[in-house]
């Protein structure tokens, strides 16, 4: 039976699958009933910033440690140990917003910035998430980098005693696009995008069927990737371990490991299957290698033909719908081989990075996606699209998550303040039980798990659903999961500092360092070797039989 009347909720809305930027975000937050931010005019309201800072004068970092003095007095939290102070608790990082710098490399609101991170740190934040966008430092000339921008800004921060995240982002926003180099080549050869099936290109990435061709002023795309990153170590080495203490690398749109299946411009609208990337030339010839191998060369001539488009529902497709040829021998073979291509992607730029960043004290993760929407499906559409053959009867995350451990990394999971009860009906969404198979998944290979929230959103159900995640007990077919050891906020901008948002922030942050005084510094069953979490130790050459890695408290 059809499903109706998603469109007439929202009628001429559109929605970005992962929901990046801020002009999609108003649209979820009607749909779930929340009321809209009232954003100003950006970064234009200095003073108020300012005023954050003595809104909180009270309520200082030696304010938090008086209080835990007390709660150790009373026995209400366990003794200090003879660990380094920073390493006893849960990681809080605010990410700033991407336009933080402009196209020409400069800083955007450097006097509002020093303002919101003067009131970020008197609140108790850890530390900064930053973005570097492959665009801004390598934009001009391949193999030239430009890293004046970035200094000044990780310098103001960690001058003011943050530690630093940074996530190395190869793709493109509305805001900043890939180097123009890298857009040259593409007007030359446009198969180096991704591409769909009507030959439309995503020029977000670059597809993965460069990776090993040097299709790039004779270079390959890893090979692009580990120079870029090779720049980057070169340029902040004394940085690392003190000032910064993670590098998330970028593996797909939005700096997730994905193909860009649910586009942000105009082709995809939310709750759409989305559409397979895999008919640029070079992936079209591994595909037809592998059909060849198997002994179907008929396979090999493209993707699925009855997958729909973009925008279209599971049960308006011949391949999605519940007794759909996703489930039938083409469907299994093809479906492998989109899975496998994009865990082969992960495993070679994450072994080049391991290369660069092997003598450093930095540990590296990685970004999953939360693709929620038709969830409780038999064939998990969105999810197919985007790369995981995550299906009713068949785990699309393990094969993934094995190859992060294989290389020792940590993984960001997204979706952290969205409940079931929020989403549309008609969409079958589930982003709880996503997450919690996500977690499950992680737990299994001894993966460490940072949370991130999707939306920029301050309303109490999104914030006591995050708080709730870090510290409640989860149990998952009677296995209780490891606690996050991390939280990262998106992030840091006007709306934050709305006075009415900003007290809700100010006192989620103190419910969670007040749980988490209370919690103590040590999980269950976890070795004291097992808590630097920011360190190197979470970067292990074999994280599979690395120990487990469970929760500190918060600072």
């Amino acid at each position: 039976m059809a499903v109706r009347g998603f469109s007439a909720l929202l009628p001429g809305e559109r929605c970005c699958s992962e929901f990046p930027s801020t002009s999609t975000a108003p649209l979820l937050l009607r749909a779930a009933g929340i009321r809209q931010l009232a954003v100003p005019p950006r970064w234009k309201r200095v003073q108020k910033y300012t005023s954050s800072v003595h809104s909180i004068a009270n309520d200082t970092i030696v304010g938090r440690q008086e209080r835990r003095s007390v709660y150790i007095s009373k026995g209400l939290a366990p003794q200090p140990t003879a660990h380094k102070h920073d390493e006893e608790y849960l990681p809080l990082y605010v990410a700033l917003d991407r336009d933080v710098l402009s196209s020409g490399n400069l800083l955007t609101y450097a006097e509002a910035l020093r303002a919101g991170l003067k009131a970020l740190k008197v609140l108790g934040v850890t530390g900064i998430a930053v973005d570097v966008f492959w665009g801004l430092v390598e934009g001009r000339e391949p193999g030239v980098y430009n890293w004046s921008g970035y200094k000044n800004l990780l310098r103001i921060i960690t001058d003011m005693g943050f530690k630093v995240k940074v996530s190395l982002c190869f793709h493109s926003t509305e805001l900043v696009s890939l180097p123009e180099w890298i857009l040259e080549e593409g007007r030359v050869n446009p198969d180096i995008y991704y591409t769909d099936k009507a030959g439309g290109r995503n020029t977000e990435c670059l597809s993965l069927g460069i990776n090993d061709v040097p299709v790039l002023k004779g270079r390959s795309a890893i090979t692009v990737y580990t120079s870029f990153m090779k720049s980057f170590k070169d340029e902040f080495s004394t940085w690392f371990g003190g000032l910064i203490t993670e590098c998330l690398i970028g593996l797909g749109p939005n700096g997730e490991l994905k193909y860009p299946a649910h586009p942000s411009d105009k082709r995809w609208n939310f709750p759409g299957v989305g559409e397979f990337q895999c008919y640029d030339k070079f992936m079209l010839a591994t595909l037809k290698a592998c059909a060849e191998q198997v002994g179907q060369p008929s396979w090999g001539l493209g993707g699925p033909h009855d997958a729909g488009s973009y925008c279209l529902w599971p049960h308006q497709t011949g391949f999605f719908h519940h007794h759909g040829n996703w489930d039938t021998p083409y469907g299994k073979f093809f479906l492998q081989w989109y899975a496998e291509m994009l865990v082969r992607h992960a495993d070679g730029v994450l072994g080049a990075a391991r290369e660069v960043f092997a003598s450093t004290p930095v540990s590296i993760a990685v970004r999953a996606p939360g693709v929620h929407w038709w969830y409780n499906t038999a064939s998990h559409a969105p999810e197919l699209t985007a790369g995981y053959y995550n299906t009713v009867s068949r785990d699309g995350y393990l094969p993934m998550f094995k190859v992060l451990a294989h290389h020792g990394v940590a993984l960001r999971l997204a979706l952290a303040e969205l409940r079931n009860n929020e989403q549309p009906p008609q969409a079958f969404c589930d982003p709880e039980k996503l997450l919690t198979q996500q977690r499950t998944v992680a737990a299994a290979l001894q993966l460490p798990v940072t949370l991130e929230n999707r939306l920029m959103r301050f309303d109490d159900p999104a914030l006591a659903r995050l708080e709730s995640l870090v510290f409640d007990p989860l149990q998952y077919q009677g296995v209780e999961l490891p606690q996050p050891s991390g939280v990262t906020f998106c992030g840091m901008g006007d709306a934050m500092f709305e006075p009415a948002n900003w007290k809700s922030f100010k006192s989620f942050v103190s419910r969670l360092r007040d749980r988490a005084d209370k919690v103590g510094v040590r999980p269950r069953g976890a070795s004291q070797s097992s808590m630097d979490v920011d360190g190197p130790s979470a970067r292990a050459t074999s994280s599979v039989d690395a120990p487990n890695r469970g929760r500190p408290a918060f600072a």
